[in-house]
């Protein structure tokens, strides 16, 4: 019989291994720009909904778009690969590599891109932008930068290393931004900083019972979004997920730092069965996305859409059908939500393609 912590065990050494024997490097923190290659085009790193389509970024920095009632996806020319893609005052809005060392943000009027404003660079990378309630965020290996409508940047030294992976989102609280982290097999998490000093804290909770226990473990947990909960102001909820030879995730409502598991669901392969009676490792559905619409905690797993309730009740219902458009699995066909399949998470871990939630604006 094998534990559940002998399972994860188990699951770190081998994959460990087989990654060293692959070649397959741990995960940087940087948001760089992939070679285009043939199947690039299914690597969806970022997409939001606005202006009526669906805005896509690939890991080459190709920026494309596809309307709900159109078949044919749409490519954006720009100067230099766009390195990331935020909804600002509901439309688009991009960074790019501009002029004479520094970064450009440009917002979409009309079918033009203006520009926004230049961020000079401080010898450092670019980790990921965000758009929040009227700001934006500039998260680089060594500053925060935030930027206000009317208001001059603020900007931040941070005072802590994060670790490697990708930052999958950032959420504004006011005086401190959360940021999580995807690094696969590697774990990833959850980081707060703050907006005055730049500390960076770890958002965790573990527990004495495994190398990987806990609801919200840095070590072992990609923390693939976040979003805030309907049922209270003061807390948000992130999602959680992992498929690497086994499958592991769950949706975790953090308030402040009270942090507990809100929703998980056991999960067993199909392949056990074919093992006869060899009771197969303890697994839980990962979880690769997660927004509030509508008033709804909505998070995508594996095996299905959740609508999660206060008290951690779940009501699931299927993934819709997926149309392929230029390469694209997407999906139109729920009112509040679109659903893409990518295969950018390979890169970190042996997941295939996973779908991607997008509300729509």
């Amino acid at each position: 019989m094998i534990s559940a912590t002998s399972a994860i065990s188990v699951r770190a050494s081998c994959t460990c291994l087989l990654l060293i024997a692959l070649g397959v490097a741990a995960p940087t923190l940087a948001r760089a720009v992939e070679p285009v290659r043939a199947d690039q085009v299914s690597s969806i790193t970022r997409a939001v909904f606005a202006d009526g389509q669906l805005w896509l970024l690939s890991d080459a920095g190709e920026l494309s778009t596809i309307r709900p009632d159109d078949h044919e996806r749409t490519t954006q020319a720009f100067a230099s690969p766009v390195l990331d893609l935020c909804v600002s005052a509901r439309q688009p809005q991009v960074i790019i590599d501009g002029k004479d060392g520094a970064w450009e943000i440009h917002r979409r009027e009309a079918q033009d891109w203006p520009l926004v404003t230049s961020i000079v660079k401080q010898g450092e990378s670019l980790l990921a932008v965000a758009c929040n309630a009227g700001k934006t965020h500039v998260l680089t290996s060594g500053r925060l930068i935030e930027l206000g409508s009317g208001t001059s940047p603020h900007s931040v030294s941070l005072a802590g290393e994060l670790p490697r992976g990708i930052v999958t989102a950032i959420h504004d609280e006011g005086t401190s931004v959360l940021v999580s982290i995807n690094g696969g097999e590697w774990g990833g998490g959850l980081r707060r900083i703050d907006m005055t000093t730049g500390a960076v804290v770890t958002v965790e909770q573990e527990d004495d019972s495994g190398i990987c226990s806990g609801p919200l473990n840095p070590s072992c947990d990609p923390v693939n979004g976040i979003a805030a909960v309907p049922w209270n102001a003061h807390c948000v909820a992130v999602a959680v997920g992992l498929v690497h030879m086994l499958m592991e995730g769950r949706v975790v409502e953090v308030c402040g730092s009270k942090i507990r598991t809100l929703y998980a669901k056991p999960f067993t392969q199909p392949f056990w069965a074919s093992l006869g009676k060899r009771k197969p490792p303890p697994e839980t559905v990962a979880f690769f996305g997660i927004a509030e619409s509508g008033g709804t905690l909505w998070a995508v797993g594996t095996d299905g859409l959740y609508r999660i309730e206060a008290g951690g009740k779940a009501t699931m219902l299927p993934l819709p059908a997926f149309t392929t458009i230029d390469g694209i699995d997407v999906s139109f066909d729920n009112p509040q939500l679109v659903f893409v399949m990518t295969s950018a998470n390979q890169r970190h871990s042996l997941s295939g393609s996973v779908p991607m939630m997008v509300p729509r604006q």
